[in-house]
């Protein structure tokens, strides 16, 4: 099996799933978990569930359709950065670090820097969100927003990396 996870961390985490074994149509999955703010939810409430929901999805999912390898847009860090963005990006890769670790799923992974998605689907490091949806339209993917966008964009990048095609001899 060559199946692996692909995610987009953010408030709103765009996943996809990479499985070139599978049916055609099934190939190449993808979606939205919107984790946004819930009604009334202060200061660090909404990053514990939201932590706690990333976890119990990737638990829940593995069970019902596992990977062998994961892989996390890297976390891309501002100066102006609020403190509860940085600890909701930095928390969710070391969400998806225990899972990969974890005696009960250890897998091989790859966090894929942000400039080499959008150079991957488009050619350009400097690409912007609208660039890189109208690139996964263009492969036939109708991606819904750009967390899907680049979710598959991850997928693309981390799978060449973590199932490399064997070499001629």
């Amino acid at each position: 099996m060559r199946r692996s996870l692909n995610l987009d961390l953010s408030s709103n985490i765009g996943w996809s799933m990479f499985d070139p074994d599978a049916d055609v149509g099934r190939r190449v999955r993808f979606g939205t978990l919107p984790f946004g703010k819930a009604d009334g939810e202060e200061g660090t409430a909404h990053i514990a569930r939201m932590s706690g929901q990333l976890r119990d999805w990737l638990d829940d999912l593995f069970m019902v359709d596992p990977w062998d390898a994961m892989a996390w847009e890297a976390p891309f860090l501002a100066p102006h950065d609020k403190v509860n963005k940085i600890k909701i990006l930095i928390g969710m890769v070391g969400i998806c670090f225990a899972f990969v670790g974890s005696r009960r799923h250890p897998m091989r992974y790859v966090e894929v820097p942000p400039k080499e998605i959008k150079k991957r689907m488009t050619g350009r490091s400097d690409a912007d969100k609208r660039d890189v949806i109208a690139a996964c339209w263009s492969l036939g993917w109708k991606v819904k927003n750009d967390h899907e966008a680049d979710a598959c964009g991850v997928g693309l990048v981390a799978h060449e990396q973590l199932f490399p095609k064997p070499r001629p001899q």
